[in-house]
């Protein structure tokens, strides 16, 4: 199952994507100075972008991502056929143009009585199809039009076998377009009973307000179904963690020293990671360029074999 998650700190420094990336030291930069004994100084370690910030509460959301496609709501839908066999006489609206509830649509012909009637619009929406123009003979069985109210629209999201165990009504989905110029929050409402054949998937469906017709049916969007959300008293941010001796370790600032200090480790998101021991609130930890502490460390315990 491919999890990921999304964090917002309390009392952690966020990073930004820049700061979350532990970049290669600049070509030709000095090595960081050292205090007494060796070790990095919390001065020499700030000139090297070694960023010391202090532990403390976050809130960590663990995510499902899905994939999915923005469609018409089907509840607010209405297909136009021909009441009575006969011929199309007139075509109000072309595809795409706005309707509103009430308007004439086209007019028809029938063959029996040879009187002209109407059909009109159920919904204030769009018209998303026509398949009717004057002249053409019809009867009941064609769709002429289709016509939806696009003030709300599904979201259907393809669930695969190995995660449908994971996806239930009620679940709360956060939804992103492609671009992710646009974010909304909403609620899986509906999780198919069957599969589709072709994608060996289930449909799990969100309904969304559409209002402002930023969403449009047939873009592709994707969603983080969160699995959980916990507020944890002590967390670090992922790239202070690094490993001595094959146990998890976080340099703590300790006077003019930074020393590892080994913790236990819980819930992991991507910005966010539960330490259960080894750090109290408060404690003040090297988190980006940590490394740097790491392979001074290493570099003076070689130096003194």
């Amino acid at each position: 199952m491919k999890v990921l998650a999304a964090v917002a700190f309390a009392g952690i420094l966020i990073f930004n994507s820049g700061c979350s990336k532990q970049a290669a030291p600049t070509a030709g930069a000095a090595e960081p100075e050292k205090a007494p004994g060796g070790a990095i100084s919390p001065a020499a370690a700030s000139a090297a972008g070694i960023e010391v910030v202090p532990a403390g509460p976050a809130r960590i959301r663990t995510t499902l991502t899905l994939y999915g496609t923005i469609r018409p709501n089907a509840e607010r839908e209405q297909e136009i056929r021909a009441r009575y066999p006969g011929v199309v006489r007139s075509v109000s609206k072309r595809a795409g143009d706005p309707v509103r509830q009430g308007d004439e649509l086209l007019t028809i012909e029938s063959n029996e009585s040879l009187q002209t009637y109407s059909i009109r619009s159920q919904y204030t929406g769009r018209l998303l199809a026509r398949r009717a123009n004057p002249g053409d003979a019809v009867d009941s069985s064609t769709v002429l039009m289709r016509v939806a109210d696009l003030s709300t629209v599904w979201v259907e999201f393809s669930v695969f076998a190995h995660d449908l165990d994971h996806v239930r009504p009620g679940m709360t989905v956060l939804i992103h377009s492609a671009d992710e110029d646009a974010n909304v929050e909403s609620r899986v409402n509906y999780v198919a009973s069957a599969g589709e054949t072709d994608s060996q998937s289930v449909v799990a469906r969100a309904v969304i307000d559409n209002k402002d017709g930023h969403w449009v049916a047939g873009q592709f969007v994707s969603g983080e179904l969160i699995l959980s959300d916990a507020q944890v008293p002590v967390a670090v941010v992922p790239v202070a963690l690094q490993e001595l001796q094959g146990k998890p370790v976080v340099f703590i600032q300790t006077g003019q020293r930074f020393e590892p200090r080994q913790v236990e480790l819980g819930r992991r998101a991507k910005d966010a990671v539960e330490v259960l021991q080894g750090l109290s609130p408060g404690d003040q930890y090297a988190a980006r360029n940590s490394y740097l502490i790491k392979a001074d460390l290493l570099k003076s315990a070689a130096e003194d074999d």
